[in-house]
């Protein structure tokens, strides 16, 4: 009687092993949405760099913080190389941008780099952060081709529109109120005023920052 109550004991010990190993084994097999995704400690240290709404030491730091914000909120990953940035006067800007008075912030020229008026402080403002970002993105579709099988205008257009999307993720992970979006014409009207001999029209390009504010943004790569 002694020996078969420890034979069954030890039956019921196997048994809870056993039972164990499978709950376990089912956990990481199952394939549920809470079953297969473990979220580690380095993940979150990730994030929370790349969305780190701290003063910036330096502008190289910033760049380095926003790339892995476009990495984590886009297809674009990070190139090798960072986008050479420069900050000029307002007047400078427009000048070389526009050739007159048009109130530009930001610009990405393919080869040269991001212009930055020095009026703009995206070390410590975050919305100057995003204007940043939003340049540094057109940087990534340069160095990627985005979209190059487009026509030149809609390969703009599709970029901008891109920028602008990954633009307002941004600034809704780090919990700003506001959001830009782009107003300008397409390229299918552009073109049929140009078919019908007509001046096109002139393209609208703003950002929207949040209740009756606005900036030109005619940021052509």
């Amino acid at each position: 009687m002694v020996a078969f109550r420890i034979v069954f004991a030890l039956a019921a010990l196997w048994a809870l092993a056993w039972s164990g190993q499978s709950a376990r084994a089912d956990d990481t097999n199952a394939g549920g949405m809470y079953a297969t995704y473990r979220s580690s400690a380095s993940d979150q240290q990730l994030f929370d760099r790349a969305f780190d709404t701290k003063p910036a030491a330096s502008l190289d730091e910033l760049v380095r913080t926003l790339g892995r914000a476009i990495d984590l909120l886009s297809r674009y990953k990070v190139p090798k190389e960072p986008p050479h940035i420069y900050r000029v006067p307002r007047a400078e800007m427009e000048n070389y941008v526009c050739g007159s008075n048009c109130n530009i912030q930001a610009y990405y020229k393919p080869g040269d780099g991001i212009f930055l008026v020095d009026t703009l402080h995206p070390e410590t403002d975050l919305m100057h952060r995003s204007i940043l970002l939003h340049e540094m993105v057109h940087y990534f579709q340069d160095v990627v081709g985005a979209y190059g099988d487009r026509s030149t205008c809609d390969r703009w257009f599709q970029r901008e529109i891109d920028a602008y999307n990954i633009q307002n993720r941004y600034l809704g992970v780090i919990g700003h109120p506001s959001r830009v979006a782009y107003t300008g014409d397409n390229c299918a009207n552009m073109d049929n005023a140009q078919a019908d001999h007509k001046p096109p029209p002139k393209p609208d390009l703003t950002q929207t920052f949040g209740p009756g504010v606005t900036r030109s943004a005619p940021d052509r790569d």
